[in-house]
């Protein structure tokens, strides 16, 4: 009778497979219940339901997340402030940046839209538009963290929250800073700071509003 031959790997060759294979599989398997997790049950609210693909998207954003993936928060101008204990906030996947002031959110399984709480961006057409779009998607990255104040939604029921990167930092105030942003005057718990960096970024000459395309327009 033919001895069948041994199994051709050792325990510590196997154990060391497995050790290799474990984090994708295990990334794999987060995405697949996140999705399932996201998947929208009701049709209520203000928001669009999520579609497959976006989906798709926000579960892998947050499995990266998960693996340590981050986006690094880019240089930013002193003045730019850091909330006191960003790990308190709620972070949210950004599906898509509409433009300086605006971005679309996964929020309980719905497609929400959110307003900048204290600024506001040059709308399309206008000056400085492209650069504020394209800057708030730098400082934006695949994730954000959302602060509410006074008021929810706006008048067209889009979200009014104060964005921040992950690492804490407000992107509100990252644009007015910078030069792509005007501070929202009429209410807001950041209102005076962000009033005050305008008039910095103004005096100073910078970015689009106020350096070398204002001089020129």
């Amino acid at each position: 009778m033919r001895r069948l031959k041994p199994y051709p790997w050792g325990g510590r060759t196997r154990r060391r497979m497995l050790f290799t294979l474990a984090p994708p599989v295990l990334l794999l398997a987060l995405t697949v219940l996140l999705i399932v997790l996201l998947t929208p049950i009701s049709t209520g609210g203000d928001g669009e339901e999520l579609t497959q693909q976006e989906l798709v998207a926000t579960a892998t954003a947050l499995a990266e997340e998960h693996a340590g993936n981050k986006h690094p928060t880019p240089e930013l101008p002193a003045g730019v402030f850091k909330h006191p204990q960003p790990e308190s906030l709620p972070a949210v996947v950004v599906i898509e940046v509409i433009d300086g002031d605006t971005i679309e959110v996964p929020l309980e399984g719905k497609r929400e839209t959110v307003r900048y709480y204290g600024i506001d961006t040059p709308e399309r057409q206008e000056r400085c538009y492209e650069e504020a779009k394209k800057r708030n998607e730098e400082l934006a990255g695949r994730h954000v963290l959302l602060v509410a104040d006074a008021r929810d939604r706006d008048s067209e029921g889009r979200l009014l929250r104060y964005v921040f990167t992950l690492d804490g930092y407000s992107i509100d105030a990252a644009l007015v800073a910078e030069g792509f942003a005007h501070a929202w005057t009429s209410d807001g718990f950041y209102r005076d700071t962000l009033m005050a960096l305008e008039e910095e970024a103004q005096r100073e000459g910078r970015g689009c509003l106020w350096g070398a395309a204002e001089e020129g327009g």
